[in-house]
């Protein structure tokens, strides 16, 4: 079993050499043919927007021109203090439904098992409305071009920094860059939804461990020569731990090709080492995965499957393998409303013809941009698994305001 994982490792990093960048909505990146670099502040994607997407806002959004200088106003705030200094911000403030079978016993335990076939439930199990994120972005250009502190600070629904980083570019060749302090790792589609199980999953559910919610003390070095991305970052790992964590993505973005138009290939590494509890540095975390997208016409879809072995204590320190898998469609209606349909699949022991431990959850949504700094969004999310887990069977209305700049 070592000697397959150690081919494994050597399979995912040769593969990754070849491979796609990581998109904070990665939809919008390959329907424009863009890289994250070319629209987010940080050169794997979230967090502040650049200078294009206040210039372009129109041609990369997409938001109606029927509603007057709302839609178009003749001035705005884009976040440019100076040539030195600029600020950005994300709120999103949602309104949550949640239904669910079943109901606790009186002592309130939960000792039946429920449906994880359904895709309506009609009992209200709790209605949540609440600011689901609050982050402001600051962008200090030390020596523009060349040198720029990064802080990304959230404030809802907790306090803490997520990211605050130092970046180096304009130096190294084939447009390379370093960056070095407390930063998102570079792994997989970086989906804004931190729900998705690629990303840090729902309720407890089985996932990359990768999101907008975890970051870590790191060093990342990244290459950008003609459509190819190459990032790796080294970082400091789980808590306690002996040893470093390696994470990696590469990519090629093809633009303007005949019938699908853009086509992004990409992969994914990432080992995490053993926790110092752990007998004889015995705990491994390692995975790897692959992702894909492109267009067809107004249609935009992408998608990404990714495996994970973990060896350890929690495992009787056998190898368990895990599958997780994702893809998602959108449409552009009516040239400024996007229909969004995503699929999340995972197994937790990795044996697909067991699906007793498997579950899925399918999301169908609309989100239009209004103008460059309102996004409304409504969901209807559907979530079937484990059967004695009343949290992994249940049906999501989610609406949301989100206002950027």
């Amino acid at each position: 079993m070592r000697s397959l994982r150690t081919f494994l490792a050597f399979l995912a990093q040769c593969l990754v050499l070849f491979s796609a960048p990581a998109f904070a909505e990665p939809y919008i990146a390959l329907r424009e043919g863009l890289r994250c670099s070319a629209c987010h502040a940080n050169m794997n994607g979230g967090g502040k927007r650049t200078e294009l997407v206040a210039t372009h806002a129109r041609d990369l959004l997409h938001y109606p021109g029927f509603l007057g200088s709302f839609s178009n106003p003749p001035e705005f705030f884009n976040g440019e203090i100076n040539k030195y200094v600029a600020l950005g911000a994300d709120v999103r403030a949602s309104n949550i439904a949640v239904f669910q079978d079943g109901k606790p016993d009186a002592d309130g335990v939960f000792r039946g098992r429920v449906r994880n076939d359904r895709v309506l439930r009609g009992r209200l199990e709790r209605n949540d409305m609440q600011v689901t994120e609050a982050v402001g972005y600051l962008e200090v250009r030390l020596l523009p071009q060349y040198l720029t502190l990064y802080v990304d600070q959230r404030f809802e629904p907790t306090t803490d920094n997520r990211e605050a980083f130092g970046l180096l570019r304009g130096i190294l060749p084939w447009n390379g860059y370093v960056k070095a302090g407390r930063m998102f790792l570079p792994y997989g589609l970086q989906l804004q939804d931190n729900g998705a199980f690629i990303r840090g999953g729902t309720n407890g559910s089985i996932s990359t461990g990768f999101s907008f919610d975890q970051q870590q003390a790191a060093f990342e070095l990244g290459f950008e020569p003609g459509p190819f991305t190459l990032v790796a970052a080294v970082s400091e790992g789980a808590s306690n731990d002996r040893d470093l964590q390696v994470t990696a993505t590469a990519s090629v973005l093809l633009k303007e090709l005949p019938v699908v138009r853009n086509l992004v290939l990409g992969g994914s590494f990432s080992r995490a080492g053993p926790p110092a509890s752990a007998n004889r540095g015995t705990n491994e975390t390692m995975v790897f995965g692959f992702f894909a997208g492109s267009n067809l016409g107004r249609l935009t879809y992408l998608g990404e499957a990714d495996f994970r072995s973990d060896c350890g204590t929690d495992t009787d320190n056998r190898s368990v393998g895990r599958f997780i898998a994702y893809g998602e469609a959108d449409y552009l209606l009516f040239g400024w409303l996007n229909l969004k349909a995503a699929i999340d699949y995972s197994d937790s022991d990795g044996t697909l013809r067991d699906v007793n431990d498997s579950e899925n959850r399918v999301s169908v949504g609309l989100e239009p941009f209004l103008n460059r700094f309102v996004q409304p969004r409504l969901f209807y999310r559907v979530s079937n698994g484990i059967r004695k887990d009343p949290t992994h069977n249940q049906s999501v209305i989610l609406a949301e305001l989100h206002l950027f700049f």
